[in-house]
């Protein structure tokens, strides 16, 4: 029986967690807005430190339309990637509109609701839609969807939330008519976190507060939302015992909200992990008691809410109890705090996306979800290496750690490309650059998979690290079924290298001068429709198409397939090198890949250049048989 009740009550702490991180995931990547518009807040607005009319235009648009669509975008995209996210950011346009107050917690119901719904659809289709119309569907099922569901969420968010102001008013209405004045704690929380606290403190506190302080001198309504004792050490809590951007950010927001007065910049700390609802309110209603028992108050209404004014609105009989109710708030909200961050964790899993950890004597970095992993005994067994569209980098670098795992002796072992977007839950490894980790772990729902980032797809030395992963984790066992690396490449068809593919002698002074260049070359030889070119062109401004080794290879989107009449390569030689976001490329090859025809003759030029002196080869070569020559050596 006890071991019955110990299992449950894991289960529940187990789910309250996921639900934190869920919660998390959704605002944490945005924190930094919001601090950011705090800072413009506390300077700026009318009783700021520098009132500016001009820039205060500003503070309340960032307030009500971009941070709910911030966070409608990135839950959506937790959910379903960067469709889901547009889908989340259009559904929230609907509760932003269909209200008068900030609808951040709209959207954190429309945001993974309408992704939720878009990525259920597109499941359903997946394997119906005909070649060459996948664009077409998946254009116009966003848009459907997205309307109908916006359009819902305009027509019931309003109603919603007037029955939720309606139950707030009735609440705080029955605690000061019975004279259980900490019972607002119950109800102010809540409110705060919402975004919903103006309405109640301006709109039902404040004229209460101000018929008591016209008969007493000083009304405790006043210290009910403007109260930063609970809000302070609420946040103490978390920079002490939370984690992640959450810990680090906290400092900042407690000099914010004390100091400055901005209090919703507390708010997002507590949206990202709920449970801690229930610091503040503790706090908050110990201060209110003890407002009531020594006789606190404020003559009026302290705008904005920091101490300072705080202070500044406190009558002389007032002074001690202020200060002793609003230190015993911080105090018991604090250590409530750090007592749930104890029991139920923090909303972000890790400090930091990347961990350390020491495998073959090297320290590897890792987006593991799970640090405790790293003494995992399970086998890796697939692998694969990403990219932004799974096309171009990723296929060659899937060929360069095929050839590194084959010289390595590491049999057993399936190495397979794809896009960031598309992870298979029954992958062990993932490779890719820094910049997709967080997409490629948030398209994949094994939490035992992971992740090392890469710079170079074409290094050798760079899959050192992956190496040592292998061999700490599969040890003897690596033996234990092998797989013929060869054969892993027999299923494609081949792609034939032609010297009218390749052009020699090229100059340019832009990296979108030498992609179209090689764009243009696969129109000429009818590989690809023209509108192709301007897909690479979006590709390298989503992400750098160059790979490493003085080597760049501009390609189309994920959803180009349509556009391709058949695979085919471009290979553009320039002596003179061109730059790509800071790097010097002298070789650019054009890829139009259709149903992974072209993956062979990747595999090839990927072998081929991952030796730099190839490279030079081809940088120096007089004639395009010189370079034909050189993958066709490794084909024969």
């Amino acid at each position: 029986m006890e071991h019955a009740v110990k299992k449950s009550n894991g289960v529940i702490l187990a789910r309250i967690r996921k639900f934190g991180g869920h919660m998390s995931g959704m605002v944490m990547p945005n924190l930094g807005a919001f601090v950011g518009w705090g800072l413009i807040a506390a300077l700026f607005i009318p009783n700021g430190w520098f009132p500016n009319e001009q820039i205060n235009e500003i503070v309340g648009p960032i307030l009500n339309f971009l941070f709910p669509l911030l966070i409608g975008y990135t839950a959506g995209y937790n959910i379903h990637g960067q469709r889901g996210g547009v889908i989340g950011a259009f559904a929230t346009m609907g509760v932003i509109i269909g209200s008068d107050v900030t609808m951040i917690s709209g959207a954190m119901v429309m945001g993974p609701l309408s992704a939720w719904v878009l990525k259920k659809f597109d499941q359903a289709v997946q394997d119906r839609i005909k070649p060459g119309f996948e664009m077409f569907v998946n254009n116009f099922s966003l848009g459907i969807i997205g309307a109908v569901l916006t359009i819902l969420a305009f027509m019931s968010v309003g109603p919603f939330i007037q029955l939720l102001i309606s139950g707030l008013t009735a609440g705080v209405r029955w605690t000061t008519e019975n004279q259980l004045i900490p019972l607002l704690s119950v109800f102010m929380a809540p409110a705060q976190v919402l975004f919903l606290n103006n309405v109640v403190n301006h709109g039902i506190l404040a004229p209460i507060g101000y018929a008591q302080a016209a008969e007493l001198g000083k009304s405790i309504m006043f210290l009910v939302d403007t109260n930063n004792g609970p809000l302070l050490g609420t946040l103490l809590s978390i920079a002490i015992f939370g984690k992640g951007r959450a810990k680090n950010t906290a400092p900042m927001a407690m000099f914010i909200a004390g100091i400055a007065g901005i209090g919703e910049v507390y708010f997002p700390f507590v949206l990202a992990n709920p449970i801690l609802l229930f610091a503040t309110m503790g706090g908050l209603s110990v201060s209110l008691f003890l407002q009531v028992l020594l006789g606190g108050g404020l003559i009026g209404v302290a705008s904005p809410g920091s101490l300072i004014a705080i202070a500044m609105m406190t009558p002389k009989d007032a002074i001690w109890a202020n200060l002793i109710s609003i230190l015993a708030g911080f105090i018991v909200s604090a250590v409530i705090g750090a007592f749930l961050l104890k029991i139920f964790g923090s909303g972000e899993e890790k400090a930091d996306p990347s961990l350390d950890f020491n495998v073959g004597g090297r320290s590897v970095k890792t987006v593991d979800n799970f640090k405790a992993n790293v003494a995992s005994t399970n086998l890796i067994k697939k692998i694969i290496v990403a990219c932004d569209s799974g096309m171009g980098s990723s296929a060659m670098g899937a060929s360069v750690l095929r050839n590194r795992l084959k010289k390595e002796g590491l049999e057993g072992i399936t190495v397979t490309n794809a896009s960031a977007n598309k992870i298979g839950s029954d992958t062990d490894l993932v490779i890719t650059l820094d910049s997709l980790i967080e997409r490629a772990r948030l398209n994949n729902k094994n939490e035992d998979t992971f992740y090392l980032s890469i710079n170079n797809f074409l290094k050798e030395d760079h899959y050192d690290e992956a190496i040592d992963l292998i061999k700490s984790r599969n040890q003897d066992s690596i033996d234990s079924s092998p797989v013929d690396v060869d054969d892993q490449e027999q299923t494609v068809l081949p792609v034939t290298l032609k010297e009218k593919d390749i052009i020699l002698n090229a100059k340019f002074t832009t990296q979108e001068e030498a992609i179209r260049s090689a764009g243009k070359i696969l129109v000429e030889q009818n590989y690809v429709q023209p509108e192709y070119i301007d897909q690479m062109v979006e590709r390298n401004q989503r992400l750098s198409v160059y790979i490493g080794n003085h080597v760049a290879i501009p390609h189309g989107l994920e959803d180009s397939d349509q556009l391709i009449i058949e695979s085919g390569i471009s290979i553009i030689q320039v002596p003179d090198g061109v730059e790509f976001d800071g790097e010097i490329a002298y070789v650019v090859i054009g890829i139009a890949g259709k149903d992974n025809s072209h993956l062979q003759i990747l595999s090839n030029i990927s072998l081929t250049l991952m030796d730099e002196e190839n490279v030079n080869k081809i940088r120096y070569a007089k004639s395009r048989q010189e370079i034909l020559a050189l993958f066709t050596d490794r084909e024969e």
